[in-house]
């Protein structure tokens, strides 16, 4: 009875190897370069499965890397630009002789440029000359609100990117 167990281990070993010598060199050399024991693989079929979901993965990782990094230089330029509009807004205040201080916000200076418009508006009521001055100073606050509520909705657009990607990195890594 004995002899007969050993004959089937001896012959399960041997189709054990069998299997395994089905995989290809340079399967082998695959798996091994994606840190994968060959020895763990029984068949050319699985360490091909294998390879391809560890590629599949790495192009996952490498496209959401590109993206943030995408993602970060949008980002970068989203604030240069409402930076930038700020410094318009506070230099538009200065010429209408509002003061405004360095922590104020967009929208607190454009208030206060309002404020200051509609001031001058009743002062001048009948001088041409500074109702066109008025107007002009009316065109250039309502050309910074319409950038700055672009910049904002562009930087809406990108936050939510960016949570849509990690919520997909988060799914993608069964987090």
């Amino acid at each position: 009875m004995s002899s007969s167990i050993s004959s089937i281990n001896s012959s399960s070993n041997s189709d054990s190897s069998i299997k395994k010598s089905y995989i290809s060199d340079a399967t082998k050399r695959q798996l091994q370069s994606l840190g994968i024991d060959p020895t763990t693989v029984s068949s050319e079929s699985q360490a091909q499965s294998i390879i391809n979901a560890k590629k599949a993965e790495k192009s996952f990782q490498d496209s959401l890397t590109t993206k943030t990094q995408a993602t970060d230089k949008t980002t970068q330029k989203a604030e240069s630009s409402e930076s930038s509009l700020i410094s318009e807004a506070k230099s538009l205040a200065e010429e209408l002789g509002v003061s405004v201080s360095s922590d104020d916000t967009f929208d607190e200076i454009t208030a206060a440029i309002s404020d200051a418009i509609e001031k001058l508006m009743d002062k001048s009521a009948n001088d041409p000359q500074a109702l066109q001055q008025i107007q002009i100073y009316k065109t250039r606050l309502s050309q910074l609100n319409n950038q700055y509520s672009d910049v904002s909705t562009s930087n809406s657009n990108i936050y939510n990117a960016m949570s849509s990607q990690a919520a997909n990195t988060r799914y993608m890594l069964g987090l």
